[in-house]
């Protein structure tokens, strides 16, 4: 019988950890652009400019921080410390980052905005690189690491609702816009944060190795030139950005696209569409360990890609008038999104073991690096293209006004039919061509089959060696 390392309980805290994070980032990822136009008063173009150069800082800290997990050597491990700390740091920068200081200079807020989001990357890239490696380090074994990120996934699916619930609620309230997405910054800040720290306290690395005293500018790049399924991973996920449009656009689509929810109140628009994504996202990561007892991990990524890709080209032609049929395409999108939550993961695991086998060095922290590169450098450049496409087609931002107790808030103008054209296009063909143009690199992914067992065998035999000769 195959010895298992990992315990429930550790499932289930990483798992739980992964829920208190999405809070976190998808309360970023999905409502900081809207936040940015709504209610800091910043352009469409200014402020997707800004969301994708923080995102290209994160690129260039991703790795640094991949080099001083690799480093770090504790009685806790070497990625478990940092999980420790970092959520005060990102409690803080979260709750910063949702704040409109009330500068009259729209340089300044311009300047604001880009310190406060550039701090938040780095605040949250110290937990978030060591947080994915984990998977690498607990358990060497690939199906209990499938399981693993898995269930995490799911967690961090479900995480992920909670701010859409929420903040449509807060920025439609007495409050008005901008008090509703800070006080929406201040509870994901605290709670997520605060959950986060179970990621720490309910875990252990088992998959030890003695770091080198000093990681090398000559192993990281090692770490990429030699790991080609890494670097088609890469590829194959930035050509695939746009498939977040869906995403990172629902704040907008949500306020001003759907006119007619039928039975649904307006207000819960964007909860309703998230709750059906999700829903979508759920069913896959539970397959996808059946998925994977049947096909090869190339074979699912390219097979989701391509379904996909044909999906949102089906949802062009619908339209959007029946927000009900919208809601039932939109569930199955979610099917092939949630397998790209699962399966990146565990693709980049898979290059850890690859590079172990080409180097004699297992880079966790490196290579995960890569995935949190990975994910934010998507984000960016889906947020950067939502705000390329909103100044293209004309997107009119709220207006100030005051309510019945004499509060100033937003109000959301209404769009003409040209700007309801554009939001279509980016949740409907930009997507397609997005999915259909990511499965090109993973065809020359040749880390699979029988080569693939071939690598996992010899690496087994020389960890037992290395433990026989210590």
């Amino acid at each position: 019988m195959e010895k298992k390392y990992l315990k429930t309980s550790e499932i289930a805290s990483f798992a739980t950890s992964a829920f208190g994070r999405s809070m976190i980032y998808t309360l970023m990822s999905t409502f900081l652009l809207i936040f940015y136009t709504d209610a800091a008063g910043i352009q469409a173009t200014h402020a997707g400019w800004i969301i994708f150069a923080a995102r290209i800082f994160d690129a260039a800290n991703d790795p640094v921080m991949g080099m001083i997990a690799d480093r770090t050597k504790t009685k806790f491990g070497k990625l478990r410390p940092y999980l420790l700390f970092s959520p005060f740091l990102i409690m803080a920068s979260t709750i910063a980052l949702f704040t409109v200081p009330g500068f009259q200079s729209y340089g300044a807020k311009v300047a604001y905005a880009a310190i406060t989001y550039i701090i938040w990357g780095i605040c949250f890239t110290i937990q978030d690189v060591p947080f994915w490696g984990l998977s690498a380090v607990v358990t060497p074994l690939e199906n209990e690491r499938n399981k693993f990120l898995s269930i995490a996934r799911i967690g961090s699916t479900i995480g992920g609702i909670l701010p859409t619930v929420l903040i449509p609620v807060l920025r439609t309230s007495s409050l008005g816009i901008t008090k509703g997405y800070f006080a929406g910054g201040l509870i994901f800040g605290i709670v997520g944060s605060m959950i986060s720290l179970l990621a720490f306290f309910g875990t252990k690395e088992k998959v030890e190795q003695p770091p080198k005293d000093k990681v090398t500018v000559k192993e990281v790049v090692s770490a990429y030139t030699k790991n080609k399924p890494l670097l088609l991973l890469i590829a194959a996920s930035i050509l695939g950005s746009a498939m977040l449009m869906a995403q990172t656009s629902g704040s907008y689509i949500a306020t001003y696209l759907i006119q007619d929810s039928g039975i649904v109140p307006h207000g819960s628009v964007q909860v309703v569409m998230t709750v059906a994504i999700g829903a979508g996202m759920m069913i896959a990561m539970l397959v996808m360990p059946m998925l994977r007892k049947k096909f090869s991990l190339k074979q699912i990524y390219i097979g989701s890609a391509l379904f996909g890709a044909v999906l949102h080209v089906i949802l062009y032609f619908m339209g959007y008038s029946n927000f009900y049929a919208l809601l039932a395409v939109l569930a199955i999108v979610g099917l092939p999104l949630g397998i790209f939550n699962v399966i990146t993961y565990a693709m980049v695991g898979d290059s850890v073991d690859y590079l172990e086998w080409k180097t004699g060095r297992r880079s966790e922290g490196i290579c995960f690096a890569s995935q949190t590169f990975i994910s934010k450098l998507t984000a960016g450049i889906s947020t950067l293209i939502t705000s390329f496409v909103l100044e293209a087609y004309n997107y009119v931002e709220p207006i100030k006004a005051k309510n019945d107790f004499g509060v100033t808030i937003e109000l959301a103008q209404a769009q003409s039919d040209e700007t309801l054209r554009g939001m279509f296009i980016m949740i409907s063909i930009i997507p397609a061509v997005s999915l259909a143009l990511c499965a090109i690199p993973m065809f020359f992914n040749d880390y699979t089959g029988k080569k693939k067992d071939k690598i996992i065998k010899e690496l087994t035999e020389r960890r037992e060696n290395t433990n026989v000769n210590a």
